[in-house]
């Protein structure tokens, strides 16, 4: 039986990708989000409406991620923030 490596197949990625069915592509999303190699990876349908608000939810992603290294002034703050609504 023949025994083929990866070395041994060269296929571009643009290949691979435009050859898969829009349930395949589907399939991949998912396996990349739920592995979190794209945390903040979204389809065009689910991108925010304008830079400002793709800054804002990178900004609290940020914050969110890191809330543990806050410092009591800088909890507060958020706090004070939160509470105006």
């Amino acid at each position: 039986m023949a025994y083929f490596t990866p070395d041994d197949l060269d296929i571009d990625v643009d290949d691979f990708y435009y050859e898969m069915s829009d349930r395949e592509k589907q399939e991949m999303y998912e396996l990349l989000r739920a592995d979190g190699y794209y945390s903040s990876f979204k389809k065009e349908d689910e991108m925010p409406a304008s830079i400002p608000e793709w800054e804002f939810i990178n900004i609290m992603k940020k914050i969110s991620s890191n809330r543990l290294q806050l410092t009591s002034e800088e909890d507060e703050m958020l706090k004070k923030i939160a509470s105006r609504f």
